[in-house]
């Protein structure tokens, strides 16, 4: 099989965009070089490797278990089965956060649902005299979450094994300059109507309860009391909660409440401060 045979092949599979992705990825072409090889021959190798991929795809396996790593604003984060995949919406949210923190010296930061760490470890590299804790529960999510922080040598990233129901307890009131999230919020009887891809992806970091609010409930009113005020806070949310959102946080002295929308102009952040 030359390369252009298996190309064309995957172009009908997966699309254009992905087909260049996993060729770049699974020979280790530079975009500039992929056309260079269009008619070499695929060894034996390649072509089985590239057959498993395609099929895996054909099975809904997303391409970034696939691979085990993605990209996120230029790192690159190691993923797979059991942690939510790196999304470019989650820009918006560390990008208003790091705004957010250009006038502080040393800040104390929380990341909330850390998943593989996108969020804690982005905060970590960027402000590099923040201290930085990422809590996540569940344990195959944290097994990625400590290989990122390893990966990017993060020796401000704090990380720990919790329960944001729960585990509010253990942090000091007004303590924090920053608390970050994007925790689950998708409602509950959508998940079954997700696309092939995200059904693969771990449930507990998309069900967002009944309502797809209840984990906004729980930092509204467990962890803003952990602000400082003056404090902030960057949440991302699903593109009709905002509203709801706002209503949460506005009843627990968080103040000067905005919402931030993603590249397709939907509502995708919100972000607040802590009533001085």
């Amino acid at each position: 099989m030359t390369v252009r045979e298996a190309f064309w092949l995957a172009r009908q599979q997966v699309g254009s965009a992905e087909t260049r992705i996993l060729f770049i990825e699974l020979f280790h072409w530079r975009h500039t070089e992929l056309f260079e090889h269009l008619y070499d021959t695929l060894s034996s190798a390649q072509e089985t490797l590239f057959l498993r991929v395609l099929r895996q795809r054909a099975e809904g396996i997303p391409l970034q278990y696939i691979l085990g790593h993605w990209t996120f604003m230029d790192r690159e984060y190691t993923v797979g089965a059991g942690v939510l995949i790196p999304r470019d919406d989650t820009e918006v949210a560390v990008r208003q956060a790091l705004s957010f923190l250009e006038s502080f010296t040393a800040p104390k930061v929380m990341d909330l649902c850390a998943g593989s760490g996108i969020i804690a470890l982005t905060m970590a590299q960027e402000c590099p005299e923040a201290s930085v804790t990422a809590i996540e529960k569940e344990p195959a999510a944290l097994t990625y979450l400590y290989q990122n922080v390893k990966r990017h040598h993060a020796d401000n990233v704090t990380v720990i094994q919790g329960d944001i129901f729960d585990c509010h307890v253990q942090i000091e009131d007004a303590s924090l300059d920053l608390l970050v999230s994007n925790p689950p919020y998708i409602r509950t009887d959508v998940l079954p109507t997700l696309q092939k891809e995200v059904q693969f992806e771990p449930m507990t970091a998309l069900d967002g309860g009944q309502d797809g609010l209840q984990f906004y409930r729980c930092i509204a009113e467990h962890w803003t009391r952990k602000l400082k005020p003056g404090g902030g806070i960057v949440l991302e949310i699903g593109e009709e909660q905002a509203q709801a959102v706002t209503d949460l946080l506005s009843k627990h002295d968080i103040t000067d409440i905005q919402t931030l929308q993603d590249i397709q102009e939907l509502d995708r952040v919100i972000f607040g401060t802590k009533k001085r």
